[in-house]
């Protein structure tokens, strides 16, 4: 009995993990209205616009958030975000 719940508890662990990996990539497109794109765990936000008319995109949220920016530093709900640099389309022809 002991051994069928250890290995029942190692692949809840390998299930986590797996689940953990397969989330999308940010799309870091660049626009002429971006002003920054960060990977809050599983979120991407998006800032557009010029001051003071900037507007922001969360991908995968469902609730309501706090996020925090100043330059290139971003907090979502208090964690930190990661800044991903805008990617250009003739950088992905050429690969």
């Amino acid at each position: 009995m002991r051994t069928k719940l250890l290995l029942s508890g190692i692949a809840v662990l390998f299930l986590a993990t797996g689940t953990a990996q397969a989330r999308e990539p940010c799309d870091t497109l660049h626009t002429s209205d971006t002003r920054g794109i960060w990977r809050c765990g599983d979120v991407c936000v998006r800032v557009f616009g010029n001051a003071p008319n900037r507007y922001v995109t969360f991908d995968g949220v469902d609730n309501v958030v706090q996020f925090k920016w100043k330059n290139r530093e971003a907090s979502l709900n208090g964690k930190r975000c990661k800044f991903l640099p805008q990617s250009y389309e003739y950088d992905q022809e050429s690969k």
